[in-house]
Order: C-alpha cells, then structure tokens, then sequence
C-alpha cells in the first residue's frame, strides 16, 4: 500500500519532531525535509498547523492501538498460554511501528501537556476495551476472584516493561523478545489455567 502525499508529509514532520524536538522544528523544516517549497502552501494544503500533524498522529496511533488487540480474536487461540503470546505480541509490534512517535512523546509531553491526556485516553480505552475483558475472562476460567484491572497490571507490567527496554535498545536482561515472551506466558498460562484443567 503506497503512502498518500498527506501520510508521507505527517512520516517527515513526527520524524523531525523525534530528531529535533516539537516546539524546535518549524513548518519551514518539515517543507524543505518534504522538498516542497516554503510557504507555498504544500503543507498547508493537508494540515491547518504543526499541532495538527502531531495530534492527527497521535489519534492514528491510539485507533490503532485498540483495534490490535480483540477480545475475540484473543479467545479464539488454543489455551491461556497462546493467549498471553498473541495480546503481548500484538502489544510490541504495534509498539514498534510507531516507535519515533512514542519516543517523541517521552521526550516532548512535558512541552505539550495535551500529549499526556491524549495518550493516557487511549491506554486507558485499550485497557478497558480489551485488556481488563480478557484478564477478567481468564480470572473467571481459573475460578480466581481478583481485581480484574489491578490484576492486568500485574500480568502485563513485564510486557510494558519490556517494551520500555525496546525504546532504549537495550532490551531488558538483554533478553530475545520471543524468550521473554516464553517465560513471561507460561508463568502466567501456570497461575490463570482454567479450573477445568487442573
């Protein structure tokens, strides 16, 4: 799928905004990065300003973000283990895609305070959507009675933790993803196996 000139133009400018820093890179940059000619119009012709591009991002980012992960889909896996793999692989590799923008809201949100509501909106839906479902259909099968939200805390903290390390490029123990991600599922799948198992 080839990039519209729109979605190429936002690519440029949060890359310059990651490098340079948002209140740093001016439309000016992001126009001579794009090689459209300044104050042509080129830029102005798919966003109204420099807080659009960023927020339009963002937006992308977090509709995203929630459709990776589907109770359905997760339940639809073999066991508890393969469950836990596929939400935490679907969690890094949505991470991974949009890398440059997440470091960028590390670096900037102090800047731009409406980054952090922005964000902390659409982890809270991603939680409440689909994280905290699935944690309390998994609870319900182990015939555990717990906080279902403080409980999904527990069990995908290492994932985010993990995830953090990624940004860094240093991953956490130096440790592979998919070793990681083995033993982080299989102690989980050992606490949370359905009560018709054991």
């Amino acid at each position: 799928m080839t990039k519209t000139s729109k979605e190429a133009l936002s690519e440029i400018a949060l890359d310059l905004f990651a490098r340079k820093g948002f209140r740093e890179t001016s439309i000016g940059d992001i126009e001579d990065a794009a090689g459209l000619k300044r104050r042509a119009g080129g830029f102005y012709r798919h966003f109204k300003s420099k807080d659009a591009v960023l927020f339009e991002g963002l937006e992308a980012m977090a509709a995203e973000m929630v459709a990776e992960v589907r109770l359905e889909d997760v339940l639809q896996r073999p066991d508890v283990r393969a469950e836990l793999i596929f939400i935490a692989t679907s969690l890094l590799d949505h991470a991974a895609q949009f890398r440059v923008l997440r470091l960028l809201l590390l670096r900037e949100a102090h800047k731009v305070p409406e980054l952090e509501d922005v964000m902390q909106s659409a982890n809270l839906k991603l939680a409440r959507q689909d994280i905290v479902p699935w944690t309390e259909h998994a609870l319900k099968r182990a015939g555990k009675d717990e906080d279902a939200t403080s409980f999904s805390l527990l069990v995908f903290g290492p994932v985010l933790t993990y995830l953090i390390s990624l940004d860094r490029d240093r991953p956490a123990f130096g440790l592979d993803q998919d070793v990681m991600l083995e033993s982080w599922a299989s102690y989980w799948a050992g606490q949370l196996q359905p009560v018709s198992e054991i």
